[in-house]
């Protein structure tokens, strides 16, 4: 049954079957072809996936990055982060990444960060002299950031496959996330400096307090969810429906440019992507049982155990996985694909869940930015009407860097781990 149900997944990807209906298509295939269970079993399997009180947190965010996304939220955080970092050499391409931070912080996710501040950053790099292909990489890779730092879909979907504490893996996100972003802004520093990029805008108290004070009710969103979830006040699942109540309360009251005649699109576009994350989770959910009654994570534990000497090799195998495998599929795609299968492993080779799950979700992340399903390099591109093929060399220093990064989370546990300690 686990050769057919891999063949038949692989053969729906070489035809460009959505990844879903792949799923779904090599369960049923491997449960004919093993005969000894009834077909039943895959609805089941799907249905029961889903039946699941903490990944209700994730339709609640997908709702919650909507809200936000259309609250004029992205402009204002843009504006604040210009402000704060605007006047460092390359000052635009440093508040396109600490902007990145910031909304990734709120929204949980690179493609609405990529869609939210590639479409007022990189207009407004271009007005400032930066070259519109530099603009789409300095977007592309710090919009990635929104799947690391909390709170993130991908963790979400992580630890509800591997039953990690929600909160310990928000927690272990914080510091990779900045550590990710500082080390972007180190690289655009280099490049803004040597090829003369922008112009320098002065720093100004007065610029600074009235950015502050108009982007502060936003800034609050992270705040209150992470803090919240980390303080015991309530968890996840409860801070995505406390975030709605802000959110609405933000975008509504105070900055007044969500209507209640944006609601019937603002939930039909949610209700959207919520079908197609619950249904693409339940085809998951039936594929890794199989993988299970198979007994397919047992033989790949084994056979990693006696090939790899120690756990610093098996890392660097999972970082190499991660960037093959991003080419083909999205990084949540891959994560609950991947998880049961090298989750097990991870366990026998003493590695803490936390720090695992933050070396898969930020090695999986690169594929957002390698084509040919690089989301966030196809959303910026298409913002900066550029094609793929221009972008491979401005974007290489950044995925040199990007790669670096993941590599220093995955051998330096403490980055991950000092949070998640204090509150052990």
């Amino acid at each position: 049954m686990a050769e057919v149900l891999f063949i038949t997944f692989a053969l729906c990807l070489v035809f460009s079957v959505p990844v879903v209906f792949a799923l779904v298509i090599s369960c049923i295939a491997a449960v004919v072809w093993g005969g000894d269970l009834p077909l039943m079993l895959v609805p089941q399997k799907i249905v029961a996936g889903i039946n699941s009180y903490p990944l209700l947190a994730v339709p609640l965010f997908i709702i919650f990055g909507e809200i936000i996304n259309r609250g004029g939220i992205g402009r204002r955080i843009v504006d604040f982060s210009q402000a704060l970092v605007g006047w460092i050499t390359g000052g635009l391409a440093h508040a396109n990444i600490v902007a990145s931070m910031f909304f990734g912080g709120i929204s949980g996710s690179a493609t609405a960060d990529s869609a939210a501040i590639g479409s007022v950053m990189i207009p407004a790099m271009k007005r400032g002299g930066y070259p519109v292909a530099f603009s789409v990489a300095v977007t592309c890779t710090s919009s990635i950031i929104g799947i690391i730092i909390p709170p993130s879909v991908d963790l979400i979907l992580y630890g509800w496959i591997s039953n990690t504490p929600m909160d310990e893996l928000f927690a272990g996100g914080i510091i990779p996330g900045v550590f990710i972003g500082g080390s972007l802004m180190v690289v655009s520093y280099i490049i803004a400096k040597k090829h003369n990029y922008g112009v320098r805008e002065p720093f100004t108290v007065t610029q600074l307090r009235r950015t502050t004070i108009e982007t502060f009710p936003a800034l609050l969103m992270p705040a209150i969810i992470v803090g919240g979830i980390l303080g015991g006040i309530f968890t996840v699942t409860e801070a995505a429906a406390v975030s709605i109540m802000y959110g609405l309360l933000v975008t509504m009251g105070y900055y007044r440019e969500l209507k209640l005649k944006d609601f019937p699109a603002l939930f039909m576009g949610s209700a959207k992507t919520i079908g197609q994350v619950l249904f693409l989770l339940g085809g998951a959910k039936a594929f890794a049982y199989i993988m299970t009654i198979e007994q397919v994570p047992h033989s790949v534990t084994e056979t990693l155990l006696t090939t790899l000497p120690s756990p610093h090799f098996f890392a660097l195998n999972v970082i190499i996985v991660c960037l093959i495998v991003g080419l083909f599929l999205t990084p949540a795609i891959a994560t609950i694909i991947l998880t049961p299968i090298l989750f097990p492993a991870a366990q026998q080779f003493g590695l803490d869940p936390v720090h695992f799950g933050l070396m898969l979700v930020s090695g999986l992340a690169l594929g957002h930015v390698t084509p040919p399903v690089g989301l966030t390099l196809l959303i910026g591109a298409s913002i900066g009407k550029v094609t793929v093929e221009e972008l491979m060399r401005p974007l290489l220093p950044f995925f040199a860097m990007l790669v670096v990064t993941v590599l220093i989370i995955a051998y330096v546990p403490a980055i991950t781990l000092f949070i998640p300690g204090l509150m052990r």
